[in-house]
């Protein structure tokens, strides 16, 4: 997969990847996250109002060295949608 992408689970019952080889991942320092929040029918919703540009996602990329700012932004209640930390 590459880099920055995410994968969705669907609902129902788990199905074991049974071609993955976590070692890999692990490797590569891929993350996998996941919500429990909303349907498939919700995540189908919403990618709609994203592609129609109803919906606007406001993220920034920032520097590890600015962690402490960052924090500070939050704190002080003036960060606006996400930040993700550049790690390299």
């Amino acid at each position: 997969m590459p880099p920055n992408n995410s994968v969705g689970i669907p609902e129902g019952d788990p199905v074991p990847m049974g071609n993955a080889f976590p070692a890999k991942l692990i490797f590569k320092g891929a993350t996998i996250a996941s919500t429990a929040v909303g349907t498939r029918k919700d995540a189908i919703e919403v990618l709609d109002f994203a592609a129609r540009g109803i919906v606007n996602t406001v993220i920034r990329t920032e520097k590890l060295d600015r962690l402490t700012d960052v924090f500070q932004e939050m704190k002080e209640g003036k960060l606006s949608g996400r930040v993700v930390m550049d790690m390299q």
